[in-house]
């Protein structure tokens, strides 16, 4: 994960001089197995002075005013231009109620206002709680009464979900953004053909509703952020944790500020020169931090797309020739299916970080080889902001690591009976990490938080194993959790949905391996005795409860399901048949 390094040809590791923020290293820290593997000039440890979002996007227009901020279709916006949107954003939000401490829900693809949203509800104080557009309305209801949500921005052509969670958490304010203004006119004509088709939508009677531009009152904005307190939350981030359940980690503006902070250092990347394809989803705290945030303070150039579409993308970068590129392995396998089958080359890419899921080698080469992007794969989580290691860019990348700690960042491998005992190089043992951007804890769970906090660390729940010279690869998960496409499937929610279902008599869910994918959602059930399953009827009952990608892409019909003498299902057999 991150916005990691390019090519040691570029700025060198050891120059601070012009990083975007104010870094000190520092060189006496307590030497680590993976410092020795650091490129040369990097240092094991920097001190910086931690500032909030809305802090660092100032720092930034200060530097690059006229410099391009995001390009999203016809939209182009400089650095001066997204800031006075941000402080009109800010009265707006105010202008409904929004003010230190609320809570501002952004159920929005990528797209400008997501991203003038994000910086306008910490300009006040208030926390933002990103939701992936695809959720069903009784996820979106479970996140906002989680979080005390009472305002929502969302896409004006997918409001079903929306609305139906109103229905059941109270929501006073919703804001419909409309992609069409930022579209060519034959596409906007598309969407809003659309929209009429899905315009109605049951809203609860107490929600008022406002379209973004009835909104957005350019009369009035707000020139100064409302706080200076980087100690409090800024994403309240929906995750399952690392114990499965559903959760929200609570990550504050000095985590954000520490992992950029971290980011910048390792990455080397010239400030103000680079743009960066900007398709990871921003409501995920990897695409906010990396693709959005990272960069902006860095006066790079948001290529935003809003949906990763293989053929498409490709077209985009193309015709804006980007440098960075922010991508997950089933993106990396898709683009190089287009450049096979077109006999394209992507030569402006320089770089290429990868996270998410393990990259297969034969995907990685060939990506390396059509576009001469040095692939970085690296590791984060939700709870650390996400990202910790990165492998570096001197030439020493490993395919199949997922490469260093990044300066700050302290690891160990421990036993996975007590978690109390560190294990010896070269051992499997559970990743746990300690450094600032690890999170706050979970919102309201002091219990799921003191298992995953322990004395300062981090327990992911994932097991890895370190090398005799410091590099980390992640061999297997603790928790049962599905990865389909960058995605988290908790398997126990697709099974609950399952059971609802009269003709099912018990069921298990696991991930079956894709290429693509890296996991596909399959699932095994047993009918009740004496009925007869549809496996199609049963992939459209899950449509009713959960997200498209949650739903079972293999329906299995079995007699019964394997467990042990203890009646534990034994998951790791249905996994060996997926």
């Amino acid at each position: 994960m991150g916005a990691g390094p390019v090519s040691s040809g570029r700025v060198p590791l050891r120059d601070f001089s012009d990083s975007p923020l104010p870094v000190t290293p520092i060189w006496d820290a307590p030497e680590a197995p993976w410092h020795g593997a650091y490129p040369e000039g990097l240092p094991p440890r920097i001190e910086f002075e931690a500032v909030r979002a809305e802090r660092l996007l100032q720092a930034a227009v200060e530097r690059f005013p006229d410099r391009l901020a995001l390009r999203y279709f016809k939209t182009a916006w400089t650095y001066e231009e997204l800031l006075v949107r941000v402080k009109i954003a800010a009265a707006s939000l105010q202008r409904v109620g929004i003010q230190r401490g609320s809570r501002v829900m952004l159920v929005l693809p990528n797209c400008p206002e997501f991203i003038v949203l994000w910086f306008a509800t910490h300009w006040l104080g208030a926390q933002v709680v990103p939701a992936n557009p695809l959720l069903s309305g009784p996820e979106l209801a479970e996140i906002a009464k989680k979080c005390n949500v009472d305002t929502v921005a969302g896409l004006d052509i997918t409001l079903k979900s929306i609305a139906k969670m109103t229905r059941t958490v109270p929501i006073w304010n919703l804001i419909t953004v409309s992609l069409a203004p930022h579209l060519p006119w034959f596409m906007a004509i598309l969407y809003r053909f659309g929209k009429s088709i899905n315009r109605r939508v049951d809203v609860a009677f107490q929600t008022k509703v406002m379209s973004f531009s009835e909104f957005f009152d350019t009369t009035r904005s707000i020139n100064l952020p409302a706080i200076d307190d980087v100690d409090q939350p800024a994403v309240l981030q929906p995750t399952g944790g690392t114990t499965g359940s559903s959760k929200v980690a609570v990550l504050t503006h000095r985590n954000l500020c520490s992992n950029v902070a971290q980011l910048h250092t390792w990455s080397g990347l010239e400030p103000g020169q680079d743009t960066f394809l900007s398709v990871l989803p921003y409501f995920h705290i990897y695409g906010a931090t990396c693709a959005m945030l990272s960069p902006l303070v860095g006066g790079a150039t948001l290529l935003i797309q809003a949906r990763f579409h293989p053929f498409i993308t490709t077209k985009l970068i193309q015709k804006y020739q980007p440098s960075v590129a922010l991508l997950v392995p089933f993106m990396i396998k898709s683009l190089n299916e287009v450049m096979r089958n077109k006999k394209l080359r992507l030569d402006c890419l320089q770089q290429c970080m990868c996270g998410a899921s393990p990259l297969a080698e034969e995907d990685a080469r060939e990506f390396q080889d059509k576009t001469g992007a040095v692939i970085l794969e690296g590791f984060g989580l939700s709870e650390a902001s996400p990202v910790t290691h990165s492998n570096p860019a001197d030439g020493s990348a490993r395919i199949g690591s997922i490469g260093l700690p990044l300066p700050n960042t302290d690891v160990k491998l421990v036993d996975l009976e007590t978690g109390l005992s560190e294990v010896s190089t070269g051992e499997v043992g559970e990743l746990a990490i300690r450094g600032p951007q690890v999170m706050r804890g979970y919102l309201d769970e002091p219990e799921e938080t003191a298992i995953a906090l322990r004395q300062g660390w981090l327990y992911t729940g994932d097991l890895a194993v370190m090398s005799e010279d410091g590099f980390f690869e992640i061999v297997d998960r603790k928790k049962d959790m599905i990865i389909s496409g960058g995605l988290n499937v908790f398997p126990s929610e697709v099974e609950e949905t399952l059971l609802k279902h009269p003709s099912i008599a018990a069921c298990a869910v696991v991930g079956q391996p894709d290429r693509k994918y890296g996991e596909l959602v399959c699932t095994y059930v047993v009918p009740v005795k004496g009925e007869s399953i549809d496996v199609k009827e049963v992939r459209t009952h899950c449509r009713d409860d959960l997200s498209g990608y949650k739903v079972p892409k293999e329906v299995h019909v079995v007699d019964e399901l394997p467990e042990t003498f203890l009646g534990k299902l034994r998951r790791v057999d249905l996994r060996k048949a997926a």
